[in-house]
């Protein structure tokens, strides 16, 4: 019932051209098709681009990301 974007990049020449959000808006109607109910992206606060983008398209939500070693 939830899609994840796991990697989302375009290449440098080619951004600022609307591609990314096509893409999403594509997979949106792919979502609602297939029943799920939400897409999740995740994006760093450095990237601002993607952070632009994403709280143009969606809601944040801030979320604690955790690391586990497997040593």
């Amino acid at each position: 019932s939830e899609l994840y974007i796991y990697d989302l990049a375009v290449d440098g020449k080619h951004r600022r051209r609307g591609i990314a959000t096509a893409l999403i808006e594509a997979l949106r109607t792919i979502a609602r098709e297939r029943g799920a109910w939400v897409i999740y992206v995740q994006a760093d606060p450095p990237d601002a681009p993607a952070m632009a983008l994403y709280t143009k398209l969606g809601t944040r939500e801030d979320v604690c990301h955790f690391d586990i070693a497997v040593r």
